[in-house]
């Protein structure tokens, strides 16, 4: 099938009212949900990154408090210095 008859296919009224089709749907959101979450903590660890190094902590100290690798607190350094 092609892209457009899948579309009128899960479109239609019929669809809308399955059971299986209402099962995709929430899974798709709530896997949505969990990647923004997990998108959500990443951003604020990085922020927290940023204030540590700031305020002078170590590399491995920043790592210990926010679960971000060696790497990509280097890697934050480096975008704080340019």
């Amino acid at each position: 099938l092609n892209r457009e008859t899948i579309k009128k296919i899960l479109r239609s009224d019929i669809m809308r009212e399955s059971v299986i089709y209402q099962d995709i749907l929430e899974e798709g959101r709530e896997e949505g949900e969990e990647k923004g979450l997990q998108k959500g903590k990443e951003e604020k660890a990085r922020q927290i990154a940023l204030k540590m190094l700031s305020a002078g902590f170590s590399i491995p100290e920043i790592a210990r408090f926010t679960d971000l690798s060696p790497d990509a607190i280097e890697q934050l350094q480096r975008q704080q210095h340019n």
